[in-house]
């Protein structure tokens, strides 16, 4: 009472920015001060008063925890978009289960029992099903592959002709050629379609471009309907484990079904893994000297959030490190129960093993060697299980578990090194500077508005002084880079005007805006091309009122 919808929905976005980080540093240092309550409590002869403090502090994370429990149960049952009074964005609200992309209603996990929840998180297909879309990665090439693909994807429509099903409906036979295929389609297939689109446009080949994004788009929604079981166990995973950050009582509340177990191993892992890079991130902000030439990097190193005046995250070398090393330690304590770690699938386990061994030679030997005897499966299999376990990592959101993503796409490319595995038919495609490679577009450089953060940007460059940037940031009455972040000095050409006229016309807005040399890189500027399907988005539906589809027997 006595505030407007508008004053509460902000308070709770603050608030809600703030909790996460704030539980984690609080965790952390209630755990420190509670095994120094204990160690004291232990020597001294009349402990009662330290037992004392140890049960306050349990008591203080106790109530966090329902505090965090309470934030959860307050969340819409389903993800939902609204639409923020200020702005206008369009803004999504997490809710308690994730939303098929099909169905467009929350994803249901299978009532018949643990394993075939495992296997929800795991999806395959049957022995006859990969038999017959399986095809043969040591010789297929990118065209043969889109072309099944467009193949499988495709349905009977209402006219009779052939084609990609409206968005959101897919075809169940697209759902089995993709399982069939998916550690060898995924993320590249995904640049793979985007990059042949983009093509197209720039060859002003427009029909060839709408067929392109089509089979992209119905290709997305395959991969996120694939992967939603097993977001959806990750986030309940997340559920156990962040309200009980700092615990590293690990069986009180990590313990479940191997599903179950699974996902609170993995969030475990994807946390030690993004607070790692944050702790390299952090040291290299505060350990680098900051000069003209390197602030850009600076800049760019980390999380942007930690130059808002009141950061809502940790951001220090000492907050990190401290969070991270907490992390590490639940991780530990989870690995080394027996019965929370011992009989997850082996791609899972076969990731901590992997990252205590050193150079890719040792690690395809260990691989070889010692682990996949004493599994009883064969390195195909294992490096197959990891690919897919990679799969379903790239749908998963980046921020925390990009970190985590990034390491498996390192140990999948170093267990397939001297491998049928290791070929990579996309390369030619996605890595190809070649102006006459089968993936090449031509890109180019934009006009952009004066008061922008890229014109601001380019006054970095040498050319930006010499009316290389075309009236840009140089020229405004506006704080360099440097001193806008409090470092490296003013920008070459930037001017400082201690009496400006008040008088003074406001500048100008050039028609042609050029770039400067050093970033043009020679590329053309306002091709234009890049527009040339902008009015097929007329007829884009808004987030959050896409009709549900279906998935089409054929």
């Amino acid at each position: 009472m006595g505030t407007n919808r508008k004053a509460r929905r902000k308070q709770n976005v603050k608030k809600a920015g703030k909790s996460r980080p704030q539980q984690f540093y609080d965790a952390m240092e209630d755990a420190d001060a509670l095994k120094k309550g204990q160690q004291e409590a232990m020597k001294s002869a009349g402990g009662d008063h330290e037992a004392k403090e140890s049960d306050a502090l349990l008591d203080e994370r106790e109530a966090r925890k329902m505090e965090a429990l309470d934030r959860m149960e307050e969340r819409p049952e389903l993800s939902t978009m609204f639409v923020d009074e200020e702005t206008g964005i369009e803004l999504i609200q997490q809710g308690k289960a994730v939303m098929d992309v099909v169905t467009r209603k929350a994803v249901k996990l299978s009532d018949l029992g643990p394993d075939y929840r495992l296997a929800q998180m795991f999806p395959g297909v049957p022995p006859d099903v990969r038999q017959k879309y399986r095809f043969d990665y040591r010789t297929i090439e990118v065209p043969e592959m889109v072309e099944q693909l467009k193949e499988a994807c495709s349905v009977t429509l209402a006219d009779g002709t052939k084609g990609i099903p409206p968005h959101p409906s897919v075809a169940n036979k697209a759902l089995d050629f993709v399982l069939a295929n998916r550690d060898y389609l995924g993320y590249r297939m995904k640049r793979t379609l985007g990059r042949l689109q983009m093509r197209s446009m720039w060859k002003k080949e427009l029909d060839q471009a709408r067929e392109y994004q089509a089979l992209w788009k119905n290709f997305e929604t395959i991969e996120n309907h694939l992967s939603a079981p097993f977001r959806q166990m990750i986030l309940d995973g997340e559920g156990r484990i962040g309200p009980n950050f700092g615990n590293l009582d690990l069986k009180s509340y990590a313990n479940g079904e191997i599903y179950e177990r699974t996902a609170n191993y993995m969030v475990l892992k994807g946390m030690v893994a993004h607070w790692e890079k944050k702790v390299k991130d952090a040291e290299y902000a505060e350990r680098t000297p900051q000069t003209k030439d390197n602030f850009v990097q600076v800049l760019a190193t980390g999380d942007p959030k930690r130059y808002l005046p009141d950061p809502p995250i940790l951001f220090t070398l000492r907050e990190c490190a401290q969070v991270c090393g907490m992390a590490q330690k639940m991780t530990k304590a989870f690995v080394d129960t027996p019965e929370l770690f011992d009989d997850l699938p082996p791609e899972v386990r076969f990731v901590e093993a992997a990252l205590t061994v050193q150079g890719g030679t040792a690690l395809r030997k260990f691989m070889v060697d010692e682990f996949c005897p004493a599994e009883g499966i064969t390195p195909e299999a294992l490096r197959e299980g990891l690919r897919r376990l990679y799969q379903q990592f790239v749908n998963m959101q980046i921020d925390p578990y990009g970190d985590l993503t990034n390491i498996l796409d390192k140990l999948c490319q170093a267990m397939a090194v001297g491998t049928d595995d290791e070929r990579n038919p996309y390369d030619v495609y996605l890595s190809n500077p070649d102006p006459n490679g089968p993936g090449y577009f031509q890109s180019y450089t934009f006009n952009h508005e004066r008061l922008s953060l890229v014109r601001f940007l380019d006054s970095q460059y040498p050319s930006a002084d010499r009316g290389g940037s075309g009236g840009g940031p140089a020229k405004l009455e506006s704080p360099s880079l440097g001193n806008l972040f409090g470092f490296g000095g003013d920008i070459a050409g930037s001017k400082k005007d201690d009496h400006p006229d008040p008088d003074a016309p406001p500048p100008k807005e050039t028609e042609y805006y050029k770039v400067p040399v050093e970033r043009a890189n020679g590329r053309p500027h306002e091709l234009g091309w890049l527009d040339s399907l902008k009015d097929d988005d007329k007829e884009r539906v808004l987030l959050g009122k896409v009709k549900p589809g279906k998935i089409i027997m054929e």
